[in-house]
């Protein structure tokens, strides 16, 4: 799903992903990395819950002479389901919470739900070439929708967006390329950290995950642990352009996975909108 906050979202790198399921030799079902998508999805029926939370740390925001340093605490919840054979529905749901450090010195601190976003992916193509190794593509469309809160938060808007994800697994090595575009209707430009403003956006992001243990999977495997990399760039049509990358450690068993990450900037050419210093973030996926 695309996210748009920092939160991974809208970014232009992409993706890596892969899950694989300890309950054979081959992966049942693949999870993706927190900031990219990646061409898997639940079987039919199957319904996975990912709760997310994520501490970003931004400096002075050039849309509003009064904020040097701001400090957003989101919570989100994901939700996925299988809907046919190569066809998933995608929501997200995010709140925050802001800390904005002035320049006289003061504090603010407000509150929001942010837009709903909602996606249908479907995988056109998929290549299993014998034990973990695959190759998949997916079409994801959707849009992030205004929550009905005030504009702080919420665009008031509805904003379209599609792109298309890429993933190959081979051996212990995942690796996804996701390319995505927002059409933004709304959203105000002071209020924007990264494609949520009134200006388009292009997302391109890389990720790599790479099976640490264990070295091969066996019938009596239980979970497996990983560790991965992306580099998150977004670039929005007023020409700001940011890259971040983001390091993470991911655990993924039967039933239930975890994973945590970091994000830090590596190019920061932006003028409408305030630089990243940070971000940390972890969070689960429970399947049923």
């Amino acid at each position: 799903m695309t996210t748009t906050h920092a939160r991974g979202a809208g970014a232009i790198a992409g993706a890596v992903l892969l899950t694989l399921c300890a309950a054979g030799a081959r992966p049942s079902h693949a999870q993706e990395s927190m900031y990219t998508a990646a061409a898997t999805m639940p079987s039919p029926t199957v319904a996975i819950v990912r709760p997310q939370f994520h501490l970003f740390e931004y400096g002075i925001n050039p849309n509003d002479t009064d904020e040097r340093r701001s400090q957003v605490y989101e919570a989100s919840l994901g939700f996925a389901y299988g809907l046919a054979r190569d066809w998933a529905l995608y929501l997200e749901a995010p709140m925050s919470i802001e800390r904005e450090d002035l320049a006289n010195g003061e504090t603010e601190t407000d509150k929001g739900v942010e837009d709903i976003d909602a996606m249908v992916k479907w995988r056109f193509y998929k290549n299993d070439t014998g034990g973990v190794n695959t190759a998949r593509a997916a079409l994801m469309v959707g849009a992030r929708v205004a929550s009905g809160d005030d504009e702080d938060y919420s665009s008031g808007s509805v904003n379209p967006h599609a792109g298309v994800v890429l993933t190959n697994v081979v051996g212990r090595h995942g690796f996804n390329n996701e390319l995505h575009f927002t059409w933004n209707t709304g959203g105000q430009r002071e209020n924007n950290v990264g494609g949520e403003g009134p200006d388009d956006a292009i997302a391109f992001n890389t990720s790599y995950v790479y099976r640490i243990i264990p070295t091969r999977f066996t019938s009596a495997t239980e979970g497996a642990w990983y560790v991965t990399a992306e580099l998150n760039n977004l670039y929005e049509t007023n020409g700001d352009f940011e890259t971040r990358f983001s390091p993470g450690l991911m655990y993924e068993g039967r039933m239930w996975a975890f994973e945590v990450m970091g994000q830090v900037p590596v190019i920061s050419e932006l003028d409408e909108r305030p630089e990243l210093h940070y971000a940390i973030g972890f969070g689960f996926r429970f399947t049923f």
